[in-house]
């Protein structure tokens, strides 16, 4: 069983690799859109889907391997008898799942990043736009609709 280790090994390399550089990437998005560079963030967006589609492919690779050796699709696979005496896998099931980890909080990140920045055009847009997109903002005295009236300095 040692081939298999040696795969399964191999496998958890690739998947790890590929995880690293799909974080690198990811920061490089996180300081373009901190210094609103929008010609990088063009740039990088399809590197970062080809990393995304690239992982994904890896990951589903090594779950089938491991299905097809009938072992749990977890971590609780290396407690496996075949795999116990591998500690180089243990080692790189960690650091892949802590590097997962990592890759998910920055997503998250530049996600409310990114909904934020949204959100700001949505209402900049509005605003140029006129309240709620009402064409009627002004009544037939010229005067703002909605706008409370009250009484005038002079009367006060």
């Amino acid at each position: 069983m040692s081939q298999d280790n040696d795969t399964l090994a191999s496998l958890l390399e690739q998947e790890l690799t590929l995880a690293v550089q799909l974080h690198q990437l990811m920061e490089q998005e996180h300081t373009a859109l901190g210094a609103n560079d929008l010609q990088a963030l063009q740039e990088l967006q399809p590197q970062s889907a080809r990393q995304v589609e690239q992982l994904r492919n890896l990951a589903s690779d090594r779950l089938q391997w491991m299905k097809g050796r009938q072992l749990p699709l977890a971590s609780s696979c290396l407690d496996h008898p075949s795999l116990q005496p591998a500690a180089n896998l243990r080692r790189l099931w960690q650091m892949l799942e802590e590097q997962y980890l990592r890759n998910q909080k920055l997503s998250e990140i530049l996600s409310e990043i990114v909904l934020t920045a949204r959100f700001r055009t949505q209402q900049k847009l509005k605003i140029l736009r006129g309240q709620q997109n009402d064409p009627h903002l002004y009544d037939g005295k010229g005067e703002a609709k909605h706008v409370p009236k009250g009484q005038g300095y002079i009367q006060a």
